[in-house]
């Protein structure tokens, strides 16, 4: 059947028409947050020792986004700053919102009508042929299977941009606490090297009194017990500290000893911040990263069960074709023929599964059953973020009264120790006694130093439970540069390795899907 070209393009532009009136009818159920349970407070800690400390915490208030300010150390804001631009596995997190994005742009597709073109020339002894063909086929999305599949595909794209900053939020924490834990294991190291030095006055001591026969063989022996046993414990703390600056090293994108070389000589000390606002734990829902990726996650699997459930019914296409077609044949008395002509089609067909509908109802079955997994995660994400800002408030509560307590028990330990020894060397008291008191001394301070990293580190927690470091924007994170050399050499990606290229955030399909970010 021939049929001029523009009237199958008519055919088909009214067929465009009439799909865009039936857009609307789309099977499968919409997406709704679920049913979270949220406390309306934090938890009141009545009637505890630490009630008073806890509460302080919660009422004052701090910014929770550049976070790590609080903590008055230029090198600590460095080593976040270097590790943003430089860690391994945030690079892979980043390019995941790329991988997505390009998902993305293949599931909008579908909405598309495919075109092919087609094209062959044809020489025998006495004939030549040549022909050219132009094929449609447009599936209608009738029953919104493909508008579900972008949907689904969205809300990965906003789910991969949530889990990128997810475990930026992480990657912070863990820079920190690998920072405190390096300051934490040097200011162990010089309390144990001032202690030996203390120990070694001590043996010197019970040296000089052996020989002059004012002190017994037992009090030598134990003056140099206690100095080698403080002695053979700074090559532990020396082993722990290697492995605290290796692990920052990588956790900086680098080779073990980059630490060393780059932040080794700073000696800052971090001081804990005076405050943390924590609001309520409702906030957590647009705080905290994790949360807002488990619930897309959660959306984009419920669009997923909308696909499955419109292969229940009948799928109508489009296609037609235009061809042009031409024929010279040469015979031996010299006469030419051709023949010059085109043709075209247009159609409409339907497919109706009839034997597969159990096996379609099975496919439905499994993608709710996912979904259904999904939202038990994202009540479980929630459930566990309150009780994690709960553990912090107390842990910085709990540390913050240990650290007054040992630092008021530092202050006599260092005047027991000095009178245990002023004693010994006048000759009032066995050598015994300045064991203890030293003993004591060692531990007290280890203790205190301890505990002053311990709140930091709880500081440190609640920042991360609460979200801090993250605005709460879902913008598309740039990629570094030499990524994105090496990605445009092995492939075409235009500029869709642009953070703020207009593919980020497919506007088009936010407002044709009704869709938020």
């Amino acid at each position: 059947m021939r049929m001029p070209l523009s009237t199958l393009l008519k055919r088909l532009v009214g067929a465009s028409v009439v799909t865009l009136m039936l857009s609307g009818c789309t099977v499968g159920p919409d997406y709704k947050r679920p049913e979270l349970s949220v406390s309306e407070q934090w938890k009141a800690q009545t009637g505890g020792e630490f009630a008073e400390a806890v509460d302080l915490v919660r009422d004052q208030q701090i910014n929770p986004i550049q976070w790590w300010d609080q903590f008055a150390d230029p090198t600590l804001s460095a080593l976040l700053a270097y590790a943003g631009q430089q860690n391994l596995s945030l690079q892979s997190a980043a390019l995941r919102i790329y991988q997505a994005r390009a998902q993305l742009g293949i599931s909008d597709a579908s909405l598309l009508p495919t075109v092919l073109g087609s094209g062959s020339n044809t020489e025998g002894n006495n004939s030549t042929m040549r022909d050219a063909l132009l094929q449609a086929n447009w599936e209608l999305d009738f029953w919104g299977k493909y508008r579900r599949g972008i949907e689904s595909s969205f809300s990965s794209f906003q789910s991969a941009i949530s889990s990128y900053y997810t475990a930026d939020v992480s990657l912070a924490a863990t820079v920190a606490s690998a920072y405190i834990n390096i300051r934490n294991i040097e200011e162990l190291i010089r309390v144990a090297q001032v202690n030996l030095s203390l120990q070694g006055e001590s043996l010197r001591i019970a040296d000089a009194r052996y020989k002059a026969g004012s002190t017994s063989l037992l009090a030598l022996s134990q003056a140099q017990t206690r100095y080698q046993q403080t002695k053979a414990e700074i090559p532990g703390l020396m082993e722990q500290l290697n492995r605290q600056r290796n692990a920052i090293s990588v956790l900086l994108g680098q080779p073990p000893g980059f630490y060393e070389s780059q932040f080794g000589q700073a000696k800052n000390m971090l001081k804990a911040p005076e405050a943390i606002k924590v609001g309520i734990p409702m906030d957590l829902l647009r705080r905290r990263p994790d949360v807002a990726a488990a619930e897309h996650q959660a959306a984009s699997q419920s669009a997923l069960i909308g696909m499955r459930e419109a292969d229940l019914y009948p799928s109508f296409s489009l296609s037609g074709f235009f061809g042009y077609l031409s024929t010279s044949v040469t015979y031996q008395n010299g006469q030419t023929f051709s023949f010059e002509g085109s043709s075209s089609s247009a159609g409409a067909s339907f497919n109706l599964p009839i034997f597969y509908r159990g096996a379609i109802v099975d496919q439905i079955r499994v993608q709710d059953a996912v979904f259904q997994q999904a939202v038990l995660n994202y009540q479980n994400t929630v459930l566990a973020a309150q009780a994690e800002v709960e553990d912090a408030l107390m842990r910085i509560a709990t540390a913050s009264s240990a650290t007054k307590d040992f630092g008021l028990a530092l202050r006599s330990a260092r005047q027991s120790a000095k009178l245990a020894l002023d004693l010994y060397e006048a000759g009032q008291s066995d050598y015994n006694t300045v064991i203890v008191a030293q003993q004591i001394l060692l531990q007290v301070q280890s203790d205190f130093v301890r505990s002053r990293s311990d709140t930091l580190m709880g500081y440190v927690e609640a920042f991360k439970a609460l979200g801090g470091g993250w605005t709460g924007d879902l913008k598309v994170p740039a990629l570094p540069n030499e990524l994105i050399v090496q990605m445009k050499e092995r492939s075409n990606w235009g500029n869709a390795l642009d953070a703020q290229s207009p593919e980020a955030n497919s506007p088009r399909l936010v407002q044709t899907l009704g869709l938020t970010q």
